[in-house]
């Protein structure tokens, strides 16, 4: 990650995108995602039950062995530090909760399960919501396994190995999807592998949200390329994410909005 690259963005970002309570979208679809789902504060009620989990990792001085797919390395650390530095923050956990309650969004798709916490939020409101979450590490995903045994969550399957590989049997496993998370590997080539693969089983409403739009000129790259793509309808800029809306009722367009 460039972080010379990541403070530039950030500050023109932060100078362009607006904060307007939903006032200059002109869609009643984007104006309700923006005013009732993405600044809605009143929590629900599990989120509290996840913080708790999330506490846990934080104070998890547990020893593990983590191999990252996208560069091939294995080491040691701390379950503490790659809770701290890995899992999704509250905000961003709460509105993945919010999206795919709000809208109805059932099928879910996650690439990147690190400890299970965003994981939680997808799966916690409804037993009816199939999600599906693609982790390449085992050490990593048997400590997810436990964040969902805690949360007595049974609606998650994980499929663990090379996204690669796995991300094929996970989309044969779905006749269509209508959420897409991708937080996995954080570079232009897997990102559009990743949605030109997700691509046609996405359903007529569906959302996907890509994480870390702005980590490198790779990934901001691909997330000008995703955007522009024909079947998207609409896209908000978020900095930390992006979101692209599949719905054939909306205009072409891409907004830039603070979070």
């Amino acid at each position: 990650m460039n972080y010379f690259f990541r403070t530039y963005y950030f500050i023109a970002h932060f100078i362009t995108a607006r904060n307007t309570g939903g006032s200059g979208i002109h869609s009643p679809y984007l104006f309700d995602f923006v005013k009732y789902i993405l600044e809605e504060k009143n929590p629900y009620y599990i989120y509290d039950k996840i913080e708790m989990q999330r506490a846990k990792l934080l104070n998890n001085n547990t020893l593990i062995t983590k191999t990252d797919f996208g560069t091939g390395d294995s080491k040691q650390f701390k379950t503490s530090d790659i809770a701290a530095k890995s899992i999704c923050t509250v905000r961003k956990g709460e509105l993945l909760c919010r999206i795919v309650n709000c809208l109805k969004l059932d099928t879910v798709l996650e690439l990147g399960t690190s400890f299970g916490i965003s994981t939680a939020y997808l799966a916690a409101l409804s037993k009816n919501r199939n999600c599906i979450t693609l982790e390449g590490c085992k050490n990593t995903a048997q400590i997810a396994r436990q964040t969902f045994l805690d949360l007595n969550l049974n609606n998650i399957e994980i499929l663990i190995g090379d996204i690669d590989q796995t991300i094929h049997s996970a989309l044969n496993k779905l006749s269509t999807i209508d959420f897409v998370y991708i937080d996995a590997n954080h570079t232009f080539d897997a990102t559009i592998r990743y949605f030109e693969l997700i691509l046609p089983k996405l359903s007529k409403n569906a959302v996907v949200m890509v994480d870390d739009i702005y980590w490198s000129v790779g990934m901001k790259h691909a997330w000008e390329i995703l955007r522009i793509n024909t079947k998207v309808t609409s896209s908000f800029d978020l900095f930390h994410f992006g979101i692209l809306f599949f719905n054939p009722d909306l205009y072409k367009k891409n907004y830039k909005l603070r979070f």
